[in-house]
This record gives structure tokens, sequence and C-alpha cells, in this order.
């Protein structure tokens, strides 16, 4: 049984015809999406995710185009579950694994992270430098494709949804380390 939040019961409205997809993944986690046009013709989007427990991880809801239909709506927020989910079970940088039999990094805070002794504020901490780091390299990847003449469409797709997710990666441990 779910546990609903604020954001549910502002959503809820019986009198609309209404679209739901769920999803119940291996961890025991749930994804809700709900999709409806209003009395506007506006389509809104409902997506919750909720632990196994059934206490609600995240819910939001959001307004889409005039023209969407709830099929491509259910899709949209099923992909913005996807990614909550992948923002709460936190981000793992490549650059950091170490492959060899010794220790070779002697900095007491990079030791006490592998051996996973460090309190929940300290973990932030960390999270939130590595995602400002991220950040800003993604940033001068933009503006150095900014000042170039021509550019590959490819490649400037890359770089802007590579500078929208270290945004939304910051965002996303900014609040949890402000909490």
């Amino acid at each position: 049984m779910r546990r609903r939040g604020a954001q549910y019961w502002f959503w809820s409205n019986s009198r609309l015809a209404l679209y739901s997809h769920e999803e119940v993944l291996s961890d025991g986690l749930q994804i809700e999406v709900q999709a409806r046009i209003n009395t506007r013709g506006v389509t809104q989007v409902f997506v919750g995710v909720y632990l196994e427990d059934g206490r609600a991880l995240s819910e939001e809801f959001h307004d889409r185009e005039t023209s969407q239909s709830c099929e491509v709506a259910l899709k949209w927020g099923t992909r913005r579950a996807r990614e909550i989910l992948l923002d709460y079970q936190g981000f793992i940088s490549p650059h950091r694994v170490q492959c060899v039999l010794s220790p070779v990094v002697t900095d007491p805070l990079a030791l006490a992270l592998r051996r996973m002794d460090m309190s929940e504020t300290e973990r932030l901490k960390l999270k939130a430098a590595d995602a400002w780091s991220e950040y800003l390299e993604a940033k001068a990847v933009v503006l150095e494709l900014m000042r170039r003449t021509r550019v590959d469409p490819g490649l400037w797709a890359e770089s802007k949804a590579r500078l929208q997710q270290a945004i939304d990666r910051r965002v996303c441990v900014q609040r949890a380390y402000l909490c």
C-alpha cells in the first residue's frame, strides 16, 4: 500500500479520465505514472516513485503540451521516474575506480570512502564536490564549442545533454546536502 504525499493529493481529480503505468522493480522500488487531459486540453503527468514499503521517494506532476497524447506523456513520465531513480541510487564516477593490489591512495578522505566509514554528511559533501567539478568540466566543453565557427550537431547535442545532466545532478546533490 502506497503512502501518498501532498503532491498526489494536489494532483488527484476523480472527474478526469486517467491513463496509468505502474512498475515494480527487482529491488522493490515502485514507479507509478499517470497521465490525463484537463478541461483546458493540457496534458498533465503525475510521476511517483515509491520505496518497497510504500513510502513516497518522490512525487511530482507536470503540465505538458496541449497537443501531446497521453501515451507520449506516459513514456515521458516513465523516463522521468527512471531519472529520479538514478539520482536516488547515486552517481558512481568511473574515474574513481582503482584496480591495484595495494592502496595507492594515501588521502584519508579517499580511503574512508573506499571503506565506507564516512558519515552521511561527509558522503554528501564529497558528492557535492564531485558534482561541482563535473559541472565545471561540462560547462567548459560547451563554452569551447560555442566559440567554434562550426560544430558537429551530434557533438553539440551530446555536450549539451552532458551539461544538463551535470546541472541536474548538482541540484539533486545540493538539495540532499542542504536538508
